[in-house]
Parts: C-alpha cells; sequence; structure tokens
C-alpha cells in the first residue's frame, strides 16, 4: 500500500541550528508545526487514515521542495526540522514512528511557499 501526502515546509524556528529566539519559543513553533500537520492529514479530501492493525511501514520517502527564498540545506537539519511533522503523520497513521523500517530524503524542485512531499510504503 502506497499513501502519498504533502506537508508543509518546516518553519526556520524549529531548526536546530543558530539561535532562533529561546527554548520556549522553538518549542512553540514545533508544537505549532505538529498541530498544523496533524490537521492537514485529518483534513477531508487530503487525509491519511491509520493503518490496519499489524501494519508496517517499510518505508518513508521525503522529497523536499523549498521556497525559493531558501538558498541551501543539508538534511540532517531538515530531518530534524521534520521531527514534529513526523509526529503528526505517525500519529495520523497510528503507528510508532520509532518502528519505521527505512526512511530516504530527497532533494525536489523549488515551490512557491515550499513544501514536504511524503510517500509511506506500508504493508501488512
Amino acid at each position: 500500500m502506497i499513501i502519498r501526502t504533502t506537508l508543509p515546509w518546516p518553519p526556520s524556528a524549529t531548526s536546530p541550528n543558530g539561535s532562533q529566539g529561546n527554548y520556549r519559543a522553538k518549542a512553540q513553533a514545533g508544537a505549532d508545526y505538529k498541530l498544523t500537520c496533524w490537521a492537514l492529514l485529518k483534513e477531508a479530501g487530503s487525509a491519511v487514515n491509520r493503518l490496519p492493525a499489524g501494519a508496517t511501514v517499510r518505508r518513508v520517502t521525503l522529497t523536499y521542495c523549498p521556497p525559493p527564498r531558501v538558498s541551501r540545506y543539508d538534511f540532517d537539519n531538515m530531518g530534524r526540522r521534520m521531527k514534529h511533522g513526523l509526529d503528526a503523520l505517525a500519529e495520523a497513521l497510528g503507528v510508532d514512528d520509532g518502528a519505521w523500517q527505512s526512511m530516504l530524503q530527497q532533494r525536489g524542485e523549488r515551490c512557491k511557499g515550499g513544501a514536504v512531499l511524503v510517500e509511506i510504503e506500508a504493508a501488512q
């Protein structure tokens, strides 16, 4: 079973690099991003449904499509910026993200506003 969805580009305040303010502001930015992602995943028409009991997530592929203003990014930083979005994805699927078997990160084309294209390969 293949599931595809799109998440918004993560806010710069969730970056582990540099100083984006105090801990509370960074934590709040992460919590806000998670809530935004979860709401999008549950929205009618683009809903990501819970996987059947016993299903295994074999692979999650993240394709980063940065907004035009982002000059560069590295996969380590992007993976950490996506933490809260991936937590929302795991909750929507009803699986523990610690049990995912593999994750692939790749670069995509720039797009207005930025986006993260997500493809989940699951099996029962």
